[in-house]
């Protein structure tokens, strides 16, 4: 997987970084959904069809097997390798992967088809038993109950054990109660700061516990205090945040990170005109224009990083600067203490799927300490007894080497245990989860925001234009 790119406080283009992380490998161990599979599917460019439940012929009593439909828009390797074990243990089911082989040139057109195709599918009862849901609107198919809640089946799964996994994200990765998305790993995005610089300061504060406007008068003050302009704070990566454009970013960003909060999917509903949207459009407009975020690179002591597993956490911190420190992301005033995730390999099972329950099976196995990523894979395991075996094999192997591509050129130092031990807090107590994939809900933020950013409306009648325009797609 290459590099997942650093900027500061801003999601400027998710979809390409799904795209990066989910369509090529290297030889730092190659993303979740990379790779080949000997699926049902065409040649380069041509959509293989998502439809196929487990109501199907194969199914019958006659044929003496059952078959499990699973579609995913990236072909896996690791799904391959999966499907083939489980069938070797399970003679009487048939994994039948369904996936999509393209290129760069027709990845875009090839998943609006997928999109589109599965959509239909899906609406009309056909829709594949199971479905990696990372690119897939699965707010509109929790909205429309066409997805099995999964938290009914764990807690009924005597062979599963709390203990064994990060049910922290587990936890958190619900709707309105009801778990319609298992994702198999997860990122973390987090703040790597200076922390000379930071020290220099003398500026005190609680990363564990603040939120925006303590984030903001904390900057506000570093950057008085700071010894001069060249002093610090320079971080790899670290992107000047001024502009309308950059206001309109921060706040997608802002209700991408609070989307449970705006956006209630189980009911359609949202809540847009509320005090709490309402009071974060202006905070942004108050950062902004009070200078939180400095001009160029100087003066950035933090920078905005996706951390994606132990190894290319060890090899940021080491990009970073020889005193890079992790730190937790800013949250909303009224939200709980915690950090944020990405929920990544994120796994569905279709309600209306007559194989319920042996989907449910190779979910399970999916999640098993028997499917072992290497440290380098994109994504920290959900299975956090995995997880404790890749870190042990950083810390056996004691060095770990940095990405050819970037500014270390795969240079090899060794492993800091100190580092893993922190990286374990946050891992602990992620707990607001991020859509990996921009929505259109985002896209209306931050399209109707600039009205309100340039002073053409105000807050209340951008709010509302927001509002109506969610309802309407969320009702669709």
């Amino acid at each position: 997987m290459n590099k997942s790119k650093a900027w500061f406080g801003l999601c400027l283009g998710f979809i390409l970084l799904g795209v990066t992380a989910c369509g090529s490998s290297s030889s730092s161990g190659g993303g979740g959904m990379g790779g080949t599979s000997d699926s049902n599917t065409g040649e380069a460019g041509v959509t293989s069809s998502p439809e196929g439940t487990g109501a199907t012929s194969e199914n019958s009593p006659k044929s003496g097997k059952k078959t499990i439909v699973f579609s995913t828009f990236w072909p896996d390797e690791g799904l391959k390798q999966a499907k083939m074990k489980y069938e070797a243990a399970h003679p009487n089911i048939v994994i039948d992967l369904r996936d999509v082989p393209t290129d760069d040139e027709h990845t875009e057109a090839e998943l609006k088809k997928y999109v589109t195709a599965t959509n239909t599918a899906m609406l009309s009862g056909n829709g594949p038993d199971m479905l990696a849901l990372d690119m897939l609107p699965s707010e509109k198919y929790v909205g429309q109950h066409l997805l099995a809640d999964l938290s009914g089946l764990l807690k009924n799964d005597p062979s599963f054990i709390k203990g064994d996994y990060f049910n922290n994200i587990l936890e958190n990765s619900q709707t309105n109660g009801g778990l319609y998305g298992l994702p198999l790993s997860f990122f973390l995005n987090v703040l790597i700061g200076d922390e000379a610089a930071i020290k220099q300061t003398g500026v005190p504060f609680d990363d564990k516990n603040w939120t925006w406007e303590t984030y903001a008068e904390t900057l506000k003050q570093m950057n008085r205090l700071k010894p001069n302009k060249e002093a610090g704070g320079v971080l790899p990566g670290a992107v000047a945040a001024t502009g309308q454009q950059a206001m309109q970013a921060l706040l997608t960003e802002m209700v991408k990170e609070n989307y449970p909060r705006f956006v209630n999917e189980d009911t359609r509903t949202a809540s847009f005109e509320s005090e709490a949207f309402l009071d974060m459009m202006g905070q942004v407009k108050t950062m902004f224009e009070e200078g939180v975020f400095a001009e160029g690179r100087a003066g950035s002591f933090f920078s905005s990083r996706n951390v994606n597993s132990a190894w290319d956490y060890l090899v940021t911190i080491k990009e970073s600067g020889k005193q890079a420190k992790l730190y937790a992301k800013p949250r909303a005033e009224g939200t709980k203490a915690g950090g944020y995730f990405y929920p990544y390999k994120i796994i569905g099972i279709n309600e209306k799927s007559a194989v319920k329950q042996e989907a449910w099976d190779f979910l399970r196995f999916l999640m098993s300490d028997e499917m072992q990523p290497a440290p380098e894979r994109a994504g920290f395991p959900i299975n956090k007894k995995v997880y404790g075996k890749q870190v042990q094999q950083l810390l056996t192997k004691g060095t770990v080497k940095a990405y050819e591509e970037g500014p270390l050129h795969g240079q090899e130092f060794p492993v800091d245990p100190a580092q893993i031990e922190q990286l374990d807090s946050y891992l602990k107590e992620a707990v607001h989860p991020v859509a990996f994939q921009p929505s259109k809900i985002e896209e209306i933020v931050r399209k109707e925001s600039q009205a309100f950013f340039s002073g053409q409306k105000s807050a209340k009648d951008v709010a509302k234009l927001i509002q109506n325009k969610v309802a309407t797609y969320l009702n669709e």
